[in-house]
């Protein structure tokens, strides 16, 4: 397929699991720099070079540039939106058998600065639709445009966005990707971006076509993708908080066995711990929950962890931390990757 030096593409998006993205004011919205952020992450985890990122996403150092690509979302002000609430039993207490609560335990309520006083926050409802345009920049080649659409795969297929995006919520789908008028949604420069039946075939021949894209080099001191990383399939259902509920409620049941020094590893904060409530790390584990087809979804678990290959640190101010118990807790699951 040829590529459109200097082109422009449309992508089709969809809602999969409630989103809660939004600036200072925590309103809902969809915001261009969360999902730059994103991109540049797994840009670096996929061992993406210091020198094309900064060419591609830009950089604010003293020799700054705007980047060859640039993002705009369409009509997102068009989205709706609800007050999240926990699901609650008849008196009044929060439901215990509801994993979706312990997976989102901080989002059913926030803090104005003001007076404290706690209020329901918003999010992007699911099942909604919204496109976003894509654009580089004539200085664009093709390695270049190749290495964003490796980061694009990595960010949706692999990753969430917004608050609690590491346990299922913040899930969008690219229904569809346009070259022009051509459908390249499934031959996206040899990318697949519609998943199949098949997840373990899915994941590793487009894992294996970005490493081919980005011939990789891991960075030191940061988690990388064709080392560190570990994706198992929890399960399959035809309902997504289905999922969100079985999979929370193995992680309570888990995390619970586990003494409060050893399961950090799971990520920080840990608000109630005075110390820890300060310390931050985000979770090495994300829940990732994919729409296969219509009306039939599949739950992730991805792990990132230290090996002989490639070491990184938890924290700078906690050492020794059981970064097995990451093994530990996805041990009954099916392997998808590597």
């Amino acid at each position: 397929m040829a590529i459109n030096i200097g082109g422009k593409y449309l992508l089709k998006c969809k809602i999969i699991t409630p989103l809660f993205m939004g600036g200072a004011s925590q309103q809902a919205e969809l915001r261009t720099q969360s999902f730059n952020g994103l991109l540049r992450w797994w840009f670096r985890v996929a061992g993406g070079s210091i020198n094309d990122e900064k060419r591609i996403f830009g950089w604010a150092g003293e020799t700054s540039n705007q980047g060859l690509c640039r993002i705009f979302i369409k009509d997102f002000d068009k989205l709706k939106k609800k007050l999240f609430s926990k699901e609650f039993d008849n008196s009044g207490r929060v439901r215990q058998d509801k994993g979706i609560n312990y997976l989102g335990f901080s989002l059913d309520q926030r803090f104005k600065k003001d007076d404290k006083n706690k209020i329901q926050r918003e999010y992007l409802e699911r099942n909604q639709q919204f496109e976003i345009k894509i654009s580089f920049h004539p200085k664009a080649n093709d390695d270049d445009i190749k290495k964003f659409f490796s980061s694009l795969w990595l960010a949706f297929n692999l990753g969430n966005f917004g608050s609690r995006a590491r346990r299922g919520f913040g899930s969008i789908k690219i229904e569809n990707i346009k070259e022009n008028e051509n459908d390249i949604t499934n031959d996206c420069f040899g990318l697949s971006f519609v998943p199949s039946g098949d997840l373990k075939n899915w994941v590793k021949t487009n894992l294996d076509r970005i490493k081919n894209i980005l011939n990789p080099s891991q960075r030191s001191n940061i988690p990388y993708v064709f080392d560190n990383f570990e994706i198992y399939l929890f399960d399959e259902d035809k309902d997504w908080k289905n999922l969100l509920n079985k999979a929370g409620m193995a992680y309570r049941d888990f995390r619970r066995n586990e003494s409060l020094d050893d399961r950090i590893v799971f990520g920080l904060p840990i608000v109630s711990v005075s110390r820890y409530r300060n310390l931050r790390r985000a979770s090495p584990l994300i829940f990732k929950v994919i729409e296969i087809n219509k009306n039939n979804y599949a739950l992730l678990f991805i792990i990132m962890k230290p090996n002989d290959k490639n070491k990184f640190i938890f924290h700078p101010e906690r050492k020794n931390v059981k970064w097995n118990l990451l093994s530990n807790f996805v041990s009954s699951k099916t392997k998808i990757y590597p």
